[in-house]
C-alpha cells in the first residue's frame, strides 16, 4: 500500500517543526532576559512601573510554548495539534503585541 499524504505531513517534519518552536521560544526568552537586564526601570525614572508588563505577558506565554514543545521533544511524542496550537500561539502573540500591549497597560493601569 502507498501512503498518499503530502510530504510536508509525515512524522519527520512534524518533530522538526516542533523543534524549531521550542528553539523560537528559547531564543525569545533569552532576548527578554537580555533586555531587561540591559534596560532596568531604575535607570529612567519618568518611564512608568507598569512598562514591562507586556514583556513579561510574552515571557510567560513564550515560557509555556516552551514547556510544552520541549515536553513533546524530551519525550519524543509529536502531535500535530499540540504543534499547530503552539505555532498559532507564538505567531498570534508576535502580530499582536501592539493590541496586548495596550489592553495590558489599560489593565494595569487601573489598579
Amino acid at each position: 500500500m502507498e501512503d498518499n499524504k503530502p510530504p510536508i505531513l509525515n512524522s519527520k517534519n512534524m518533530a522538526l517543526i516542533t523543534k524549531i518552536i521550542a528553539i523560537y521560544a528559547a531564543f525569545y526568552l533569552c532576548v527578554i532576559i537580555v533586555q531587561l537586564l540591559t534596560n532596568p526601570l531604575s535607570d529612567n525614572p519618568l518611564r512608568p512601573e507598569n512598562s514591562y508588563d507586556p514583556v513579561y505577558f510574552m515571557a510567560a506565554i513564550h515560557v509555556l510554548v516552551l514547556v510544552i514543545c520541549g515536553a513533546s521533544v524530551w519525550f519524543k511524542k509529536f502531535h500535530w495539534a499540540v504543534t499547530l496550537v503552539c505555532a498559532l500561539i507564538v505567531t498570534l502573540s508576535r502580530f499582536y503585541y501592539n493590541e496586548i500591549s495596550e489592553y495590558i497597560w489599560s489593565m494595569s493601569s487601573t489598579v
